[in-house]
């Protein structure tokens, strides 16, 4: 973790500097906090730069050679679900391909439902970039989420960047592991998989968990995180470390005691 309020002014000024070259927003209301100090603080922006293009990948590489990780998928849906305020949320894709799989009561779940969700379901991946490449400059849209299978070349990521500086508005290319090629326009590149989630109090599925990865970072450096989905707050929060955790996996059973509080004795 890197202690920003250490940091020489010098360093803080050269980074300005960059930034300003780069096009990257250095105002706080351009910048959308994790609400974790962990990786907000890793993140030179003091969170996730807005009006600029962001890579997602799925890290599962064998489930990428069949279709979406569904962990980039929710994962994607939970970040720009708290950017609905700005504005309409935007999703392209191609019709009857791998990536035309959204299931609309799992996004209503993180957040991300039909009021402000538009899904822009094109005939194929050119189209869809071209309708990405659109949302991008319109600046009453808040994000606009690209899923594409196939990798996209350098000089079609570059023209997504630039539409979002122009237009003042997010972008996330979704891809999956095996698709994403290794030279990028992003800003940033995150690697995404599923977690085991930790095992309920009731009987029932446990809280999201992600393992999220920081690949690649404009003036930063990779890292890791467990992080879990909140559904009461529609939040972030890390994982309690796997230690704390019992390792049998199924939950112990309740006594009747628990259930009922304190026997009494009955004279």
């Amino acid at each position: 973790m890197h202690d920003v309020s250490h940091r020489p002014p010098k360093l803080d000024a050269l980074r300005a500097h960059i930034q300003a070259i780069e096009g990257l927003p250095r105002e706080t209301e351009a910048v959308l906090p994790f609400g974790l100090a962990d990786i907000d603080q890793v993140l030179p922006w003091g969170g996730l730069p807005l009006a600029c293009l962001h890579h997602v990948v799925g890290a599962d590489d064998a489930l990428g050679a069949r279709g979406f990780a569904p962990s980039a998928v929710t994962f994607v849906a939970a970040l720009t679900a708290r950017l609905k305020e700005r504005g309409t949320v935007l999703w392209c894709l191609p019709r009857y391909k791998a990536a035309d799989t959204l299931y609309g009561p799992a996004l209503d779940m993180l957040g991300l439902g039909e009021e402000a969700l538009v899904i822009a379901r094109a005939k194929d991946e050119t189209e869809a970039l071209w309708a990405m490449e659109e949302g991008l400059c319109c600046p009453d849209v808040s994000a606009v989420i690209g899923s594409f299978a196939a990798p996209l070349n350098l000089t079609a990521e570059r023209r997504l960047q630039l539409a979002a500086e122009r237009g003042g508005t997010t972008g996330f290319l979704l891809q999956p592991g095996l698709a994403a090629a290794s030279a990028s326009a992003a800003v940033t590149r995150w690697r995404v998989g599923a977690a085991p989630s930790a095992v309920p109090l009731w009987p029932g599925l446990g809280k999201t968990r992600w393992t999220l990865t920081l690949d690649r970072c404009r003036q930063g450096t990779p890292h890791s995180w467990i992080v879990e989905w909140c559904d009461e707050t529609c939040t972030f929060r890390l994982a309690a470390p796997l230690c704390d955790r019992s390792l049998d996996p199924s939950p112990s059973p309740i006594t009747a005691q628990q259930r009922t509080g304190p026997l009494r004795a009955v004279a």
